[in-house]
């Protein structure tokens, strides 16, 4: 029976994988006939027009595969909600594609998403054995709306989001599956199927974008497995947390580190970590490769937690070790760069 559900799994990967591929294919014609097109700005790293908005194929394939779920289990309500809820999500991120909402207008909609989420689906009620009472959904609420905001903030290099969201939602399906949840398990790994498909095309050099229909519902879709996960099976939230560490810290930190120099948090940028590495001449293949294995050792760190509670301390510092090694990385890579500029500005001086 295991052996058959594993080749089951494996073979819905590999169709949804397919469909997928092909269905973004189509979309990059339909999105150049469109003319939405991603042109380059202060926050992105490449140089030409690029066609945005092909996470809608990421989006329906999670909708409709949460739809089907609804017909197969008898806990249907869920897969229902959950289905409204990540359309929502996506259509606000596709009219924002198209119409390039201001964060002023784009705001009320995603609280109202996040409220309804915490409204029908609960919302993270213990840290740490410590009961949150109230206060858990304010914060909550909070988190849902990071997520999905972080996950487009670090959308920003070809190939990065949808490689994170590949082993995210692998993760999720394992730990899903060991608590008998078969349903929400299968609704993983479509999304990990569907972006496998788009990352094909995505990688670099991208042929398309996900856009924000892609990023943010992407980030309200891990948002809201958090919260599943959590409120109906008991996982600890760290340990959810220790699985999507590479992007909460970078977006985390980035958004701190600029609030604290009174930057405009909103604006387009090109500090965030990996395009820092970008920026001094890093290849962005490099970058991807190195993100997927930090995400890789996330993700075993975070299943061991699952499945022994009493690691998540080790975890913990492990993971602040591991990242804070990156940043420091990054940090001395800057002004390894920064001298090498320096001495042959230097050179150039003299010769003239």
């Amino acid at each position: 029976m295991i052996t058959s559900a594993w080749v089951l799994t494996l073979l819905i990967f590999v169709s949804v994988a397919g469909l997928s591929w092909l269905c973004v294919r189509w979309m990059i014609a339909y999105l150049t006939r469109r003319e939405m097109l991603d042109t380059p700005n202060n926050r992105t790293l490449h140089t030409g027009a690029v066609p945005r908005g092909g996470g809608l194929v990421i989006a329906v394939f999670l909708v409709l595969s949460s739809l089907l779920m609804a017909v197969v289990f008898p806990n249907w309500i869920l897969y229902v909600t959950l289905a409204l809820l990540m359309a929502g999500w996506a259509g606000l991120g596709w009219y924002d594609d198209q119409h390039d909402l201001t964060p002023q207008l784009r705001f009320p909609f995603q609280l109202i998403l996040a409220v309804a989420t915490v409204a029908t689906l609960g919302w993270v009620n213990t840290i740490l054995s410590v009961q949150l009472g109230w206060f858990g959904l304010g914060l909550t609420v909070i988190g849902i709306l990071w997520m999905a905001n972080l996950y487009n903030f670090m959308d920003g290099m070809d190939g990065l989001a949808a490689s994170q969201a590949i082993v995210a939602s692998i993760t999720l399906s394992f730990w899903f599956s060991r608590v008998g949840n078969t349903g929400v398990a299968m609704v993983c790994v479509v999304v990990a199927a569907a972006c496998y498909g788009f990352l094909l095309w995505n990688w670099r050099p991208a042929k398309v974008f996900m856009g924000d229909v892609g990023s943010i519902t992407l980030g309200a879709f891990f948002a809201t497995m958090i919260v599943l996960a959590s409120n109906r099976h008991d996982f600890p939230v760290l340990s959810l947390l220790i699985l999507f560490a590479v992007f909460v810290a970078d977006a985390s930190i980035t958004i701190l580190r600029r609030a604290w120099y009174r930057e405009k948090i909103w604006l387009p940028h090109r500090t965030h970590y990996y395009q820092r590495l970008a920026n001094i001449g890093v290849s962005h293949q490099y970058i991807v490769c190195a993100a997927i294995l930090l995400m890789l050792i996330c993700s075993l760190l975070a299943t061991i937690t699952v499945l022994y509670r009493d690691m998540i301390g080790v975890a913990l510092v492990s993971v602040g070790i591991l990242l804070g090694s990156v940043i420091a990385l990054v940090r001395w890579l800057e002004s390894q760069h920064e001298k090498n500029q320096h001495l042959r500005n230097s050179k150039s001086e003299l010769n003239d």
